[in-house]
């Protein structure tokens, strides 16, 4: 059996179109009952107040004292006074009873055609006509005729289907003249009004209405341009019309029920406006006409009947998922606080043991009801599953002979904002319809409830790994399929199938996902049935994140690179990269076998840092399906460099030295010393030449001197020098020793840097002995 995914339909698929002409009967696909649906449940709302273009809208008080919820919707798309039009007005009321994109059936109607309110009320303003503009009851036929929505259906075929599947009708002057059979009329039963003249007349009314209310005389009800209903030919009313109250001439007050349908809607009108009186008994006649509208009799039995979907089978999941328009309305989706009624016959009493699982769309509610002998609702039901959520398991052990009721509910409804004129706002989808599917069984032994488990993935898990992932399975038939997804973990929206068609056997299942998805951030794995959707469960939430990789930046010895990572995919080879910001500087190497776990390479600089530049490295694979890339964090290279002298001469004590051989008085010696950077950064050393004996030297016995093209002269001895990073310079020490003098005593050569990061060799206390001679 294929599983279904549940996806409300954007546009109108081509059945829709051809078979939206059976929408006026489609309801009439389930199966009518005599039982009554209870008070206030079954419905989006008890009443829609139609105050349309031009009309006056009926007060509320008479709904808010009878306890009814109402919407009432009042536009101003034609000014009867003057004439203009206010298109979006007008497109706005239009939408409300033909349809739109959103809402294929308009207002008053569900999905399948069931009425979406117990009551339709049409208040009047036709006195407002006068000898050249038309009344307010010809301008709201007029739009209400208009066939516009994607169904090509007129607002008023939907009021017909209202009342013909159920729904009450109470109209006030120009709201009664509307519901006839005139030429421009919306037909809803076969009479027919004349004008009646204006006046405020005293209505009698008859004993169908005297015997409920205790009292005949209704003083003082104003008469504005309204009608009232004739006789025909034959002096006779139409068949089903009953005559509620008149004045001394006209009939005021009558209602119609369709004498070939039992199951329609009551309409009861008046050509006159007790509805806008304070009167205490035109207030109680108004509350009346409501009631008699709602209930359809005066008894105070409600008529509006349960319709049944169809008979659940034993272990055979019903879909409920076709959208509105389609050909039977025994499978079209739910709507708004509708309910749907299912019947199960119960013919072998030992099947006592009964499984149902309700599977809806997600991100809607829904209820589950369960009643034997009449359809379940919240108020009557022998089991409820009212929590939030859309899947529910209802299990009972007693089942016994006979016939129950199972019900679904959309709990799940839009928001109307009274502020704009009842404007929508929230869950739009379900004015269109929410899909579901439904399962029954029943047998004799104790069930093995189906159920999903101990879903379990490694946290954290790594791009490019084999992601090990389990669950357990319980009492799923042999062949059974699971889809396994990855989600997010904020939400549970699907990311992607890792597979449709995942073990479902007793115990535990595996399977190992190659991670090729590489968003990074908190996820979980739901493991669902292909056949149950809503039969799921989700591991715990875990991270996934790129492979880990750790930079080592480079410092002065030889300027070396060390790139640390971790990969734990398969093995697989990779180039590396050096970049500063986004540009490329250099390939590092362009082919490396990494392995799963820790790999490390370093490199030898071939280019010249830049110094407060920040550079990062780059690893991608190469020999995959999907290569995947990844970047280290930025770095800062160090740029430290280390001073070296080649040349010296080192003690028995470890200290540096120059032993200048050779010299002899009246002549001049020298020896080269060789500085050199083994860094990434400019040294700029300072070099001071002394003398041991400071006394000696005023007597000049003797001259040392440094000479290079790298290094300036200084008074006193002092020399600058900078080397750049690699560099190298050869510099002359030089020593003058005067005629006349026996031996020279020694002097020092010191180095010092203003640069922390400048590493110079470490000469003694003072620096590196000068001795001309002196061993």
């Amino acid at each position: 059996m294929q599983a279904r995914s549940y996806k409300n339909a954007v546009g109108l698929p081509l059945k829709i179109l051809v078979s939206s002409m059976l929408l006026v009967g489609q309801a009439s696909a389930d199966q009518l009952t005599d039982f009554s649906i209870p008070v206030g449940e079954g419905f989006y709302k008890d009443v829609l107040i139609d105050g349309g273009p031009g009309i006056t809208a009926s007060p509320t008080r008479h709904f808010e004292s009878l306890g009814l919820s109402y919407e009432r919707l009042s536009y101003n798309a034609y000014d009867i006074l003057t004439g203009e039009v206010d298109e979006e007005d007008r497109q706005a009321f239009l939408e409300k009873f033909t349809g739109s994109d959103i809402d294929l059936n308009g207002r008053l109607l569900y999905p399948d055609g069931a009425p979406r309110y117990r009551m339709l009320n049409i208040g009047a303003a036709s006195f407002l006509r006068t000898s050249t503009t038309p009344s307010g009851g010809s301008v709201h036929m007029g739009i209400l005729n208009e066939i516009w929505n994607p169904a090509q259906r007129s607002g008023a075929q939907n009021i017909r289907d209202f009342v013909k599947n159920g729904g009450g009708y109470v109209g006030f002057c120009a709201g009664a003249s509307m519901a006839g059979s005139s030429v421009h009329g919306l037909h809803l039963y076969p009479g027919q009004t004349l004008p009646l003249p204006d006046s405020s007349e005293t209505v009698y009314l008859t004993s169908s209405l005297t015997d409920v209310l205790g009292f005949r005389e209704v003083p003082y009800v104003m008469s504005k341009g309204g009608g009232y209903i004739y006789k025909s030919q034959s002096n006779q009313y139409p068949e089903g019309v009953e005559i509620l109250g008149r004045t001394d001439r006209y009939p005021a007050v009558w209602s119609w029920h369709d004498p070939g349908n039992p199951h329609s809607g009551t309409l009861v009108l008046s050509g006159r406006h007790p509805e806008l009186s304070h009167e205490e008994k035109a207030e109680v006649l108004t509350k009346a006409m409501y009631a008699l509208a709602i209930k359809g009799s005066l008894d105070g039995s409600y008529t509006p009947q349960v319709r049944i979907k169809g008979d659940l089978e034993n272990g055979r999941t019903r879909y409920m998922d076709e959208n509105t328009g389609y050909y039977d309305a025994s499978h079209i989706k739910i709507g708004d606080k509708q309910y749907h009624h299912f019947k199960i016959n119960v013919e072998d009493p030992r099947k006592k043991y009964l499984t149902i699982e309700l599977n809806g769309e997600y991100g809607y509610d829904f209820n589950l009801y369960l009643k034997k002998g009449e359809p379940a609702f919240a108020s009557n039901a022998d089991v409820a599953l009212t929590d939030v959520g859309n899947y529910k398991t209802l299990q009972i052990d007693n089942l016994t002979y006979g016939e129950w009721y199972v019900s679904v509910e959309n709990a799940t409804s839009v928001t109307a904002d009274r502020s704009t004129n009842s404007e929508y706002s929230g869950q739009l989808d379900v004015l269109n319809g929410v899909a579901y599917d439904i399962t029954a069984t029943w047998d004799r032994e104790p069930p093995c409830p189906t159920s999903i488990s101990d879903v379990s993935a490694a946290n954290p898990a790594f791009v490019g790994q084999k992601l090990p992932i389990s669950w357990r399975a319980e009492c799923f038939d042999a062949g059974s399929y699971a889809t396994v997804d990855l989600v997010k973990a904020s939400n549970e929206a699907k990311i992607k199938t890792i597979t449709s068609s995942g073990g479902l056997n007793n115990g535990v299942n595996t399977l190992v996902w190659n991670a090729t998805y590489n968003q990074v951030g908190e996820y979980k794995i739901r493991v669902s049935d292909n056949l149950n959707p809503g039969k799921k469960s989700l591991s715990p939430a875990f991270e996934l994140k790129k492979p880990e990789m750790l930079i080592v930046p480079p410092v002065s010895f030889g300027e070396k690179l060390s790139v640390i990572w971790r990969w734990t995919g398969e093995s697989s080879h990779v180039s590396l990269d050096l970049y500063q910001g986004n540009t490329l500087v250099t390939n590092l190497t362009p082919s490396y076998a990494q392995k799963s776990g820790t790999n490390s390479l370093e490199f030898a600089a071939t280019w010249t840092w830049k110094p407060d530049v920040t550079y990062k490295v780059r690893i991608r694979t190469r020999d995959r399906a999907s290569n995947l890339a990844l970047f280290s964090p930025e770095f800062k290279p160090t740029l430290s460099s280390k001073v070296t002298v080649d040349g010296l001469d080192v003690n028995s004590a470890g200290v540096g030295e120059v032993m200048l051989d050779g010299c002899n008085p009246g002549m001049k010696c020298s020896r080269t010393l060789t500085f050199a950077n083994q860094g990434g950064k400019s040294a700029n050393l300072a070099l001071q030449l002394s003398y041991v004996d400071e006394i000696i030297a005023k007597r000049s016995w003797g001259t040392y001197g440094l000479s290079s093209t790298c290094i300036s002269n200084a008074s006193n001895g002092q020399y600058a020098m900078q080397l750049p990073p690699g560099g190298a310079c050869d510099v002359d020490l030089t020593y003058s020793w005067p005629t006349g003098i026996s031996n020279a005593r020694g002097g020092y050569l010191s180095m010092s840097s203003s640069d922390s990061d400048i590493e110079l060799p470490s000469p003694g206390q003072k620096g590196v002995l000068l001795c001309a001679d002196c061993r």
